[in-house]
């Protein structure tokens, strides 16, 4: 069987390669080798997962559930010592073309069922359990972080049963493969639009493709008077050192806890904000229930420590650079 993969290098631009279903590792580095020079100095990614194009059992069983018609292979710069559109951007463009998307979008009058975020509009989209008329369909997109999830039974609806244009749902599809790469701490994607991966972990790095000078961390560019060359932080107000930090706060049903004020969910790494209700929070990523102390599912935490939502559970647990998930070992 012949598969189509597609291959995405820097600044946007993609191939698409047709291999055969039983291809072997020496065959795969010669077709990428056609249009990437040297592959040792890149990491290709499907998934979120390294092909191992050293070793040939590795591969062999890497193909199996990773090579599949439709694929897209990322290709990323190694940085010893991370084209694509940088997230922000996509996101703006995205949001932009929402407008001229939304005239494409069924609507169906209901009196007896409007809009579920400002209950007054009948003519609305049907979204699973729900309805949303045109003018919150925008907010609500964007508090679900422009994914399309049901207000009731939290069911993740596919972009293609609501959206109509194949360019609109690719950008939505390739601003969720973005995601879950950026997910990683050592891939992060240039001001350029260079995808890279970072295989010291140092702050400092140089884009090899337009030598910008920059932390890896938070892409601000390099200062060597505020700036230190570290692992994971250039401690700059620096992004990874940001996000695992808090302050204590009093838990506002029982202020003799305290609490910190903010969390990574240990599941997605997303950031959430301690909304003043409870010890437990729900990432409005992945819908992750976990409790800001113990940092344990919510229902593993209550049965564990015998807790509730206003004790304290156990000693507070610290986030560290390390539980970070990575696209290679280090």
């Amino acid at each position: 069987m012949v598969l189509n993969l597609t291959f995405t290098l820097l600044a946007g631009k993609t191939i698409v390669k047709q291999i055969n279903e039983d291809i072997q590792r020496e065959e795969f580095i010669d077709i990428v080798s056609h249009f990437i020079a040297n592959t040792d100095a890149h990491r290709f990614i499907v998934n979120g997962k390294q092909l191992d194009l050293c070793d040939d059992e590795n591969f062999e069983k890497q193909k199996r559930f990773l090579l599949k018609n439709g694929t897209t292979v990322y290709v990323l710069e190694r940085m010893i010592g991370g084209g694509f559109v940088e997230m922000s951007m996509l996101i703006a463009i995205i949001l932009g073309e929402m407008e001229q998307e939304l005239h494409k979008l069924e609507t169906s009058m209901d009196n007896e069922s409007p809009c579920a975020v400002c209950k007054e509009e009948p003519v609305c989209l049907k979204l699973c359990c729900n309805r949303v008329c045109k003018e919150c369909f925008c907010m609500y997109f964007d508090s679900c972080n422009l994914k399309l999830r049901c207000m009731v039974c939290k069911r993740q609806i596919p972009y293609e049963q609501i959206f109509k244009t194949a360019e609109f749902i690719k950008s939505l599809e390739s601003l969720d493969e973005i995601r879950d790469l950026m997910k990683h701490i050592d891939c992060q994607i240039c001001r350029c639009g260079t995808l890279m991966v970072n295989e010291t972990l140092q702050a400092q790095q140089q884009c090899a493709q337009c030598h910008r000078h920059f932390c890896f961390f938070c892409n601000k560019d390099w200062n060597d008077d505020q700036m230190k060359n570290d692992q994971y932080t250039c401690h700059s107000n620096c992004d990874y050192e940001v996000k695992k930090s808090y302050e204590l706060v009093p838990l506002k049903s029982n202020p003799h806890v305290l609490i910190p004020n903010r969390r990574c969910c240990p599941r997605c790494y997303m950031p959430g904000a301690y909304d003043e209700k409870c010890k437990y929070h729900t990432c409005v990523t992945c819908l992750y229930s976990f409790c800001f102390i113990c940092l344990e599912e919510e229902e593993l935490c209550k049965t564990k420590y015998q807790s509730n939502y206003q004790h304290k559970c156990t000693d507070l647990k610290e986030q560290h650079f390390k539980d970070f998930s990575t696209i290679i070992q280090h």
